[in-house]
């Protein structure tokens, strides 16, 4: 029996750009691991007559990347997927969408010898010319076909105008009464619904809601070892627990620090990825997580007055323990800031709380905001993905307060 062809250095190196994927959504269904459960959803409002979905949660999680499943999944389906923006109205993001779908008519020459040829016509073409659409334009497109179709409106949060938000809600409406082959996939950053689509009660019969979650670690721990499987790379058991630990349920920051630190173990001609490998990958990833989330940790940690512990506090906060809300107690983020070496243990709750609500402010960010009041009161992240970028920094200054430490006593 003939033995599998060893990769070669360059043949790994040009396959990690495939294989891992932090800058860009997954378009490969051979690359796409886990989020069954919301695949089951989606799959489960395509197969029900008149039934639509939204898909939502936090920014970083994946949810483009399920989209572009979608697309691929269904062979019996034709999808048209498209990215909102913030300048676009109900009737741009319809004829953005129904420009892709394309149907070809036979078509007849003149004369009575003449050839009969395949014609491409684009289903915006039976959009009527005015200035306005509404639900009725958009339905009479779709009545007279029978093919099963899949519209896709990705970023949907970017959508601010709330007469769109309304349209695009009847729409569906509509199309669930009427037209049960065609299926509206609403994605976007969103804690709920109604932060995309607004109040529609009589949505709640035909919009299954899908949330996605951070990914739990088993789904993280799939990304990992299929990926580096396909680069004939081997992991170190407690660097993969690193891994899924930093990437706080974050697939991004998977993938960003798995093709680092599969980089450099090609790089170095070693067949495992090491701790050596997954502190590099951390520094890497701290410095190409985004501008405007650096600046927004940067402004949070200066203070113009003088020495102060904000830089502390919210290394507490991101490893307080967290409720079902993503919340967490002034106590509990305490608790942490006082486990720390070299940390001013006499910080009362009053001076913690201080912090905290300096932190809720727009001077600061603001970078947490409040949630409940009295005995109740709660702190969590406006962004989730900065906690985990807190945590990434939190690794890397340990790692370089150790490196100062051994070579003081080398001294």
């Amino acid at each position: 029996m003939a033995s599998a062809k060893m990769m070669t250095k360059e043949d790994k190196l040009l396959r990690l750009e495939d294989v891992f994927s932090p800058t860009a959504p997954i378009e490969n269904k051979d690359l796409f691991y886990g989020r069954r459960e919301q695949f089951k959803g989606l799959y489960d409002a395509l197969k029900q007559r008149g039934s639509h979905a939204v898909l939502y949660g936090d920014r970083g999680v994946g949810k483009t990347s399920l989209a572009n499943m979608a697309v691929t999944f269904f062979p019996d389906t034709i999808a048209s997927k498209v990215t909102c923006n913030r300048t676009e109205d109900f009737k741009a993001i319809w004829e953005k969408a129904l420009k892709k779908i394309k149907f070809y008519a036979d078509k007849k020459g003149v004369g009575f010898t003449a050839e009969v040829r395949q014609e491409s016509v684009q289903l915006d073409l039976f959009l009527p010319e005015k200035d306005e659409l509404d639900s009725t334009d958009i339905q009479q497109v779709f009545e007279n076909l029978s093919t099963r179709l899949l519209i896709i409106f990705d970023e949907f949060d970017s959508i601010t105008n709330i007469e769109t938000k309304t349209r695009m809600a009847d729409t569906i409406k509509a199309l669930s009464d009427n037209v049960h082959n065609v299926t509206v996939l609403i994605v976007g950053i969103a804690d709920n619904v109604a932060d995309l689509l607004g109040e529609h009660p009589s949505l709640e019969r035909c919009l299954m809601q899908i949330q996605m979650p951070r990914m739990s670690d088993d789904e993280l721990k799939e990304i990992i070892d299929n990926g580096l499987r396909k680069l004939d790379l081997e992991i170190i058991e407690n660097v993969r627990e690193k891994i899924i630990e930093y990437s706080s349920g974050f697939p991004h920051y998977t993938h960003a620090i798995c093709k680092s630190a599969a980089a450099y173990a090609i790089n170095s001609e070693s067949n495992t990825v090491s701790i050596t490998h997954f502190t590099y990958a951390v520094k890497r990833a701290i410095h190409s997580t985004s501008q405007s989330l650096r600046n927004s940790y940067q402004k949070a940690i200066i203070n113009s007055k003088g020495p102060s512990h904000f830089e502390e506090v919210l290394a507490a906060c991101s490893s307080a323990y967290l409720d079902d809300y993503d919340c967490f107690t002034n106590s509990g983020a305490l608790e942490h800031f006082k486990g720390k070496k070299k940390t001013n243990s006499n910080m009362t709750t009053t001076d913690f709380r201080y912090y905290l609500d300096a932190l809720c402010k727009d001077e600061k960010g603001p970078i947490l905001e409040k949630v409940g009041q009295g005995s109740n009161l709660r702190y969590k992240f406006i962004n989730p993905i900065m906690r985990a970028f807190i945590r990434l920094k939190v690794y890397d200054k340990r790692i370089e307060n150790n490196k100062v430490f051994e070579q003081d006593k080398l001294i």
